[in-house]
C-alpha cells in the first residue's frame, strides 16, 4: 500500500474508534500492514468494527485480510499451470495464480453472458434478474460488512438466502462508494449518490 492509501485506512477506523492520525502512525502501520492490498485492508477494518469494540490493530487487519484471501482460495479452484514448462516456471506461474486468486482478480462466473455487450434472456433468467441487478452488481465489488458476503457473492438475509428486495446491504453499498450516510429522524441509511439513483 501506498502511504496516501494506509491514511485512507486508518481514517476509515477513525470514523469508528475517533483515533487521530498522524506521520508517525502511518510509518508504523506501513511496517505491519504496507505489503497488503488496499480494499482488503480497508474491508478488514470495516468487518474488524462491524464484530467488534476492541481498539483495532495492525494485526487484527491481517489475520482479517488473510481470511479474505483464504476463503477466495477456498471457493476458486486454481488452474493448474502449463506442465511443459520448467520447474521454477512452473512453480512461478503457480505463485502468480494463487496470487491473483486470492487477491480477488479472478472471481468465478458461473454463468456468462454469452459475450455480447448486453446479457442474453436465458442469461438474466438463470441470474435470477430483478430490478436492482445493475446497482447489485456494482455494490458487489466490495466485502459487505453487514452480512459478510466476499466480493463477487450476493448479499444474504438472516435465513442465508439472497437478498430480493433491495439489491445490497446499505453498510455494502457505501463501503463500494455507491451510497453516503444519512442521517433521518434520528435512524442512519444509506443514500445513492446522484449517477447510481438513476440506474436503480
Amino acid at each position: 500500500m501506498t502511504d496516501d492509501e494506509i491514511i485512507d485506512v486508518l481514517t476509515t477506523a477513525a470514523l469508528y474508534d475517533r483515533r487521530k492520525v498522524g506521520k508517525t502512525d502511518v510509518i508504523a502501520w506501513r511496517e505491519v500492514i504496507g505489503d497488503l492490498d488496499f480494499p482488503d485492508a480497508r474491508d478488514a477494518v470495516i468487518g474488524h468494527y462491524t464484530d467488534s469494540t476492541d481498539w483495532l490493530m495492525p494485526a487484527h487487519v491481517r489475520v482479517r485480510v488473510k481470511a479474505i484471501r483464504t476463503r477466495r482460495l477456498e471457493r476458486s479452484p486454481l488452474p493448474a499451470p502449463n506442465p511443459e514448462i520448467g520447474a521454477r516456471d512452473y512453480q512461478a506461474e503457480f505463485q502468480r495464480e494463487l496470487n491473483r486468486t486470492a487477491g480477488g482478480w479472478k472471481l468465478p462466473r458461473a454463468i456468462t453472458s454469452g459475450g455480447g455487450a448486453e446479457p442474453t434472456d436465458e442469461y438474466l433468467k438463470a441470474r435470477g434478474d430483478d430490478p436492482h441487478r445493475k446497482l447489485r452488481v456494482a455494490a458487489m465489488v466490495a466485502q459487505c460488512p453487514h452480512c459478510k458476503a466476499m466480493p463477487g457473492d450476493r448479499c444474504v438475509n438472516a435465513g442465508n438466502k439472497p437478498l430480493s428486495t433491495a439489491p445490497a446491504h446499505d453498510a455494502r453499498l457505501v463501503a463500494a462508494g455507491l451510497a453516503q450516510w444519512v442521517e433521518i429522524r434520528g435512524h442512519r441509511t444509506a443514500e445513492l449518490l446522484a449517477a447510481e439513483a438513476r440506474t436503480a
